[in-house]
């Protein structure tokens, strides 16, 4: 067996609405189908509109519930950087920026609703 990409990162959440406006009006996913489970969240995707592009479940529950661990950070390809940092400034979002050395690497960090860290990484982008 090999690894071959992420397939989606779960999320529980107490606030289901204030966390798919943050992954869609501030990362730019979009919400879409999900199927008719017998609990409340919300799928949100990336790229095209099939499941297999929901990058984002969220289930409405508080986190450890069965058995959920801890998360560091999710990271996300981006493009835009100033138009992001718009977008985090807009929502009153505090976050924080690092260049990777000898990559061409700029990360910018923000917390999701749920206190779960999101990186959003920029290749080629030269400002701090």
């Amino acid at each position: 067996m090999a690894i071959q990409r992420l397939a989606h990162f779960t999320v529980r959440t107490t606030a289901l609405r204030d966390t798919v406006r943050f992954y869609t009006e501030v990362l730019g996913l979009r919400e879409g189908w999900r199927p008719p489970f017998d609990f409340p969240g919300a799928w949100l995707y990336c790229g095209g509109d099939t499941p297999e592009h929901a990058a984002v479940h969220l289930i409405v529950g508080e986190a450890g519930d069965h058995g959920g661990a801890a998360v560091d950070h999710v990271a996300f390809n981006a493009s835009d950087l100033s138009g992001v940092r718009s977008r985090l400034r807009a929502h009153g979002l505090i976050y924080r920026e690092q260049v990777v050395p000898q990559l061409g690497l700029h990360q910018l960090f923000c917390k999701d609703p749920c206190g779960v860290t999101i990186e959003l990484t920029f290749a080629g982008v030269d400002d701090a």
